[in-house]
């Protein structure tokens, strides 16, 4: 027992590692960067500044786009711009990466007008539906200038990675469902509470997922951390709680008083 015990809090511990770590290293990042620049940025006409989930940035892979930037110097002395980085995440994972060199020169309290030609190649093969992007502007240490969030409505492929995935992790969830029931229904779950606890968990975050990548589809949350992170996390420690304190298999013991296995019932004569 002692032994399953350190097991949970071990797995706890890694979970919670694995949502804060990121959290961490980005609240890490975000104060080392120096916001030396103030931009507004318009793709295609729309303002990146103004979108949200109701009203997110039209993304078209299909078509080539403008991304007309205009950088203001505030400081005393002059700045150059040197990159610009575009990043789509989902649950961490790079969707969206377009990076250009515009090696912009931009004077001491003044501003200047860039436009950049835009081609996301085969991001509709990956991507459809709301995603949470960041434009970042570089200098040429590298070296974060400033940076702007936005929500992109990515006009994808049905078939896109993104959308099999959500048809694929469904599906499994769905199965995983139908045969936890059964076996509720059965008292057929796993003798150990803690591997009762991990079945049903991993069932409850396969429903987080599920859940996160829907509504994404459907136009109505982007998949950003402070949505997916408890939609995951939810469920999942749920499930655990449910399947640790769930009734088990139906003791039968022999007559050295040891739980019988299962398929061993059936040859105990009545």
């Amino acid at each position: 027992m002692a032994t399953r015990a350190r097991r949970g809090i071990l797995a706890l511990a890694l979970t919670a590692f694995a949502v804060g770590g990121p959290l961490v290293t980005a609240a890490a990042a975000g104060s080392r960067s120096a916001e030396r620049v103030s931009f507004v940025a318009e793709l295609d006409g729309q303002p990146l500044g103004l979108s949200s989930s109701g009203d997110p940035i039209i993304l078209d892979p299909d078509r080539n786009s403008t991304l007309a930037l205009v950088l203001r110097n505030p400081s005393d002395g002059d700045l150059t711009v040197r990159q610009v980085q575009i990043r789509g995440k989902a649950f961490g994972v790079t969707l969206m990466a377009y990076d250009v060199t515009i090696n912009a020169q931009v004077p001491a309290r003044d501003e200047v007008t860039v436009d950049v030609p835009v081609e996301f190649v085969d991001l509709g093969d990956q991507a459809t539906g709301l995603l949470p992007a960041t434009i970042r502007l570089l200098d040429p240490e590298r070296r974060q200038l400033n940076a702007l969030d936005f929500i992109v409505d990515v006009r994808g492929s049905p078939t896109s990675l993104m959308a099999m995935f959500t048809i694929v992790v469904a599906a499994a969830t769905g199965s995983s469902v139908a045969t936890i029931w059964l076996g509720i229904l059965r008292r057929k779950l796993p003798p150990s509470r803690f591997r009762r606890g991990v079945r049903i968990g991993i069932t409850g975050a396969g429903i987080g997922v599920t859940l996160t990548l829907v509504l994404s589809l459907m136009l109505l949350v982007p998949p950003k951390g402070s949505v997916w992170m408890p939609l995951l996390l939810v469920p999942t420690l749920g499930g655990f709680v449910l399947g640790y304190l769930s009734p088990g298999p139906l003791a039968l013991e022999d007559e050295e008083g040891e739980v019988l296995e299962d398929w061993m019932r059936e040859t105990v004569a009545h």
